[in-house]
């Protein structure tokens, strides 16, 4: 005996000629009033319980997961390991971002930074890469240059950036050069063509940049390293000891100086390495290379600024850690309480997903050999 309905064989004969608005109603309304009977409302309804059991079954797991992750991150600390000093412009986007995550991260887990300068932010970088635990609770802010730092053989450098796993970005750097109002120069051509004196630190963006357009764009500064950092270059500027700047973030411009682009006591004469939404008229950078192994040794160069305040785990966190911290990440971004913090901090927020920054790191390493030594060729004579 089979028990109440119809038999196994009358079920298969009815099977294949069940429409889907049969399906639908014997699950939707059990009660709804319908033209099937017998074995067709038997089956339709045997059917539906069978098909949410399965969701229900499909379901689980992510609710699990979703549960360890949070019952995880309950009551924990996260570390941020801030590759620099307190109170600069890198330092205090970390501690913005402390505020904040936690609220949008399952478990609400409480976020400290903590600061490790060392070797231009290779101490850091080395730290997230071979020592931190793989657990999700460090996290490293560590400067978009120390990437592709395992390309350029630096020493301490001996880990693979594309296998860290990424955040996210909070904002974007674009780069300028400019020009003192007494220096008569007023664009990047008029700089192929006339030498203009710029200030710059060793090793750092404000010498390595007039040193690559020299060399692949064709231009005429004439570098004079030695000024400890960027606000003694500017201070150089003033007493005309220089002409010029290179490798000036434009949101320092604006923040520091707006009245010397109003008024224009500067010139910006090219940006890089992507375009600035107030700067739509402005040359880029890689628009003026005569050919792609050129325009390819700028983006090598340079492509890390735009990943500039980038978070970063080590490479073997559980994924649901790294999928609740990048979700966690995408959601605090798009938050006006938090957007109306960085205003009110005078910083800019431009920020990039998690899946974005990866997809940079990757294009970094895919660049061919010969360009990266194109690319180094340029700026052999900086140092760094």
């Amino acid at each position: 005996m089979h028990g109440p309905g119809p038999s196994p064989f009358e079920a298969l004969a009815t099977l294949g000629h069940l429409r889907v608005t049969e399906l639908d109603s014997g699950c939707v309304n059990k009660n709804r009033n319908n033209n099937m009977t017998g074995t067709r409302k038997y089956l339709a309804r045997t059917l539906c319980i069978g098909g949410l059991t399965t969701i229900s079954m499909l379901a689980a797991p992510a609710a699990l997961a979703q549960s360890s992750v949070e019952s995880f991150f309950r009551g924990q600390t996260v570390r941020i390991v801030v590759a620099s000093g307190p109170s600069g412009g890198f330092d205090t986007f970390a501690r913005l971002l402390a505020r904040h995550l936690g609220r949008f991260v399952p478990g609400n887990p409480t976020f400290v930074v903590q600061n490790m300068p060392g070797a231009g932010g290779l101490r850091a970088a080395g730290y997230i890469a071979k020592v931190a635990a793989p657990d999700g609770l460090t996290i490293a802010a560590v400067q978009g240059g120390m990437v592709k730092a395992p390309l350029l053989g630096l020493v301490g450098a001996d880990y693979d950036s594309t296998k860290l796993r990424w955040i996210g970005n909070l904002n974007s750097e674009v780069h300028v050069c400019v020009a003192w109002h007494t220096s008569g120069l007023t664009t990047i051509k008029e700089a192929m063509q006339k030498e203009l004196i710029v200030g710059a630190s060793a090793g750092a963006d404000s010498e390595l940049a007039p040193n690559a357009f020299n060399n692949l764009l064709g231009t005429k500064f004439k570098i004079i390293p030695g000024y400890q950092d960027g606000p003694r270059i500017l201070l150089a500027m003033q007493r005309a000891e220089v002409l010029g700047r290179c490798g000036w973030s434009w949101s320092s411009v604006v923040s520091q100086h707006p009245d010397w682009v109003k008024d224009k006591i500067v010139s910006t004469l090219v940006q890089w390495p992507t375009k600035h939404a107030d700067l739509p008229n402005l040359p880029l950078a890689q628009e003026l290379a005569t050919n792609d192994d050129d325009r390819q040794a700028i983006d090598f160069l340079f492509g890390h600024l735009a990943m500039s305040r980038s978070y970063v785990l080590p490479a073997d966190v559980p994924t649901e850690r790294l999928a609740a911290l990048r979700a966690g990440f995408d959601a605090m971004i798009k938050d006006e309480s938090v957007k109306a913090d960085f205003v009110k901090a005078n910083h800019e927020l431009a920020p990039m997903s998690g899946a974005e920054v990866n997809a940079l790191v990757d294009r970094i390493y895919a660049t061919p050999k010969h360009v990266i030594d194109k690319a180094l060729k340029a700026i052999a004579t900086a140092k760094r």
